[in-house]
């Protein structure tokens, strides 16, 4: 038997002011919450759109690798300036030893997040970082290691290229850059994070954070641009860099069973605590790299640059 309109209205009008308002709070949140809804499923199907220049712009032949990534536009943007010869977990697992966070899906809660904690210069470590596109998608991974606050950070996006490393295990392709300030895009007029212009210090960060965790077993530099480069990215900010990349390869040690999945907050204290641990059972290979890499730390870090292994 159907339920008739007069017969809810009369239920209602036969309750008490009390029940009454409780009813009608209920009967509000709903529609604000299927109304949110539709946004997101709205603003996420304008996004996918917009994006196709990007994902058609970023293909490329199966044994090319090109020297930036691009934007949703399709226009080039940032430097792809470091790649990782690893597993998923391996790579994962390198990044949160070293004190890197796995950075938050770029949902809507997590982007209403990102704009309240930049205007409010608090921090937000495992914060999202816009798409960029590579290979026809969007990054496979992104890790960020925070600054005093959702401002500045040291941030890179991983793709997994279509071929594997010699080695046989993935290799991935980053661009890595720093976050030093909030500004209104150059090209879209809405709010971004600006990068700072020495993308090559960027790289020596994560060189130097990575190898320092006697996970790596070989490093070397290897071309991204045809030489020294000065350009900017898609939203009109400056970069130069030697035109290099570095390459790291990882040792092949099994990581702690679903460490890569825990390296957000809150748990990611006791996550990195296991990760050093677990640094014991890393090859001599790395913690003798590790060694020597430190000697050459005695300088500050972020004015070394990889050196041609």
């Amino acid at each position: 038997m159907g339920v008739r309109i007069s017969d809810l209205i009369s239920l209602f009008l036969g309750l008490t002011t009390g029940e009454q308002a409780v009813v009608i709070a209920a009967l509000i949140l709903v529609v604000a919450l299927l109304s949110l809804l539709l946004i997101v499923a709205s603003v996420s199907a304008r996004l996918w759109v917009a994006s196709r220049p990007g994902r058609r712009a970023s293909v490329s032949p199966v044994e090319v690798i090109p020297p930036t990534n691009f934007a949703r536009d399709g226009q080039p943007s940032d430097p792809l300036n470091v790649r990782v010869i690893g597993t998923a977990d391996q790579l994962s697992a390198a990044f949160v030893t070293a004190g890197w966070y796995r950075a938050d899906e770029l949902r809507f809660i997590t982007s209403l997040r990102i704009s309240f904690d930049a205007l409010l210069a608090r921090k937000y470590s495992s914060a999202p970082v816009s798409d960029l596109y590579l290979f026809g998608r969007r990054q496979d991974f992104a890790f960020e290691k925070p600054g005093r606050s959702v401002r500045q950070r040291d941030h890179v996006r991983f793709w997994r290229a279509h071929l594997p490393a010699s080695d046989g295990r993935p290799l991935w392709i980053g661009g890595a850059t720093r976050d030093d300030k909030v500004e209104l895009s150059r090209t879209h007029h809405l709010p971004t994070h600006g990068i700072a212009p020495d993308v090559d210090d960027e790289r020596t960060l994560i060189a130097d954070d990575l190898i320092a965790t006697g996970w790596v077993i070989a490093e070397r530099s290897v071309p991204d641009f045809s030489g020294p480069t000065r350009t900017k990215n898609a939203t009109g900010d400056d970069y130069h860099t030697d035109g290099q990349a570095i390459l790291l390869t990882l040792a092949r040690t099994q990581p702690v069973p679903l460490l890569p999945q825990l390296i957000r907050q809150p748990g990611a204290a006791f996550v990195r605590s296991a990760a050093r641990r677990l640094g014991r059972n890393l090859p001599q290979q790395g913690r003798d790299l590790a060694h020597t890499w430190q000697q050459r730390r005695s300088a500050p870090a972020r004015s070394q640059k990889p050196p041609n292994g």
